[in-house]
Formats: structure tokens, C-alpha cells, sequence
């Protein structure tokens, strides 16, 4: 009997040591050698479980978004209808968006790859469209009565503000990290009051 495969847990260790270099090196200096060095494997171990660069930073991208949309995603989805709003709003202005952690320097990397890279541009615009359309739910559970384009246009705007918020906390601005944000979101949400 041959030994068990060991692709998903080196396919785990390769995409943990993904995450430290593109915290420590940026994306430039994500290379398969750094990669392998930080991951303790070859570099013909890593080439074998990802394939090239291109296919790790793929490979990262969707593995990345899993955990992180999946889960909030899947949070609004198996709550109660009063429930799912205030998930939303804790996830978007509190516990998913800040504070700013090591993984908002990695997201911004692969935000930036995603620029020039149709594959992980491709990827992100999924995992974020998912997301989005969560906190839609999560607004006709709360607004039912609001047309869905109101809807569409109030997620898609609390999002954007929950990003550009980030990015701003990122950049130590002192604003960021106090509740201007919330109170600018939830004037978003006194539109579908009105709709």
C-alpha cells in the first residue's frame, strides 16, 4: 500500500510561506526561491505542488479569498433574517476590516497583481462580487420593500467604504479607526429607508 498523498499539506506550507514573503518582500520580491526557502522545501517541491510563479500567485489568490469571503459569506447566509444586517455591518466596520492586520498588506499585493494579471483579476472580481451580493442579502433581509437596484448600489457603496476605510487606517490616518466611518454607512442606509 502506497503512503498517503502529501499535496494538501504541502500545498498549505507553500501557501503560509507565500503569505510571509508577500508581507516581507511585496510582490516583486515574491519569487519561487523565496518562496521555497521560506516554506522550508525546494524549489523543485514548491514548482511540482504550484507550478510557476503565476500559478502560485493564482493558487494564493483563490486560497487566500476562501477563508476570509467564504466565511463571512457563509455567516450571512446561515443567520436569521434580523441577524444578517448587523453581521454584516460588524464584519464591514469593525472585525473584517480592521484593526489592520499583516493579511491587509497581502491583500493589497494581490490587489495590485490583479491590476495586470487578468487570472487573479478575474479571481478577485469573483470573491468580491460574492461578497458584495452577501451584504445585498443582508440588506433586503433588513429592507425588504427596497428595490434591488437601491440595494445593489447601498452594498456596493458600504463596501467601498469599508476598503477605502482600511486603506486608510493602513496608512495610520486618525480618523480611520474611529466611528466616521460607521456613521457615513449607516447615512448609505437611510436611503433604502426612503426607496
Amino acid at each position: 500500500m502506497g503512503r498517503p498523498s502529501m499535496a494538501a499539506e504541502r500545498t498549505e506550507q507553500i501557501m503560509q510561506a507565500t503569505a510571509r514573503c508577500l508581507r516581507k518582500s511585496g510582490l516583486a520580491g515574491t519569487t519561487l526561491e523565496r518562496v521555497a526557502e521560506e516554506s522550508g522545501l525546494s524549489r523543485s517541491h514548491v514548482r511540482h505542488y504550484v507550478g510557476n510563479r503565476d500559478d502560485l500567485l493564482r493558487g494564493f489568490a483563490n486560497w487566500l479569498y476562501t477563508g476570509y469571503e467564504a466565511e463571512f459569506i457563509d455567516k450571512i447566509a446561515g443567520a436569521a433574517d434580523r441577524e444578517k444586517l448587523p453581521i454584516a455591518m460588524d464584519y464591514l466596520f469593525s472585525t473584517g476590516f480592521l484593526p489592520i492586520g499583516d493579511d491587509d498588506t497581502v491583500i493589497r499585493e494581490l490587489i495590485t497583481a490583479g491590476i495586470t494579471d487578468e487570472s487573479i483579476r478575474g479571481i478577485l472580481q469573483t470573491r468580491y462580487t460574492q461578497a458584495v451580493q452577501a451584504v445585498e442579502e443582508a440588506l433586503a433581509a433588513e429592507y425588504p420593500a427596497s428595490s434591488p437596484g437601491a440595494r445593489r448600489s447601498v452594498a456596493y457603496g458600504l463596501w467601498c467604504l469599508a476598503l477605502g476605510n482600511s486603506t486608510m487606517a493602513e496608512l495610520q490616518l486618525p480618523v480611520a479607526s474611529g466611528g466616521l466611518i460607521r456613521t457615513a454607512a449607516e447615512g448609505l442606509l437611510e436611503r433604502l429607508t426612503h426607496d
